[in-house]
């Protein structure tokens, strides 16, 4: 996935967990987002110069 992906999918889970009525999936959907958000950390650490216009 690329970053803009990433990006958007942790702000689709925090909305749904903001969103949500049930105590259960606001934090299932919570912790998708936080999952998300590591992912897009570990993208943005690991980028290079060389690879930055890939997409993956």
């Amino acid at each position: 996935m690329d970053e803009e992906t990433l990006r958007s999918r942790v702000e689709c889970w925090r909305r749904r967990a903001a969103d949500a009525l049930d105590a259960r999936e606001r934090e299932a959907s919570a912790e998708l987002a936080r999952h998300y958000e590591a992912l897009l950390a570990y993208l943005l650490e690991t980028r290079t110069p060389a690879n930055e216009g890939r997409t993956g």
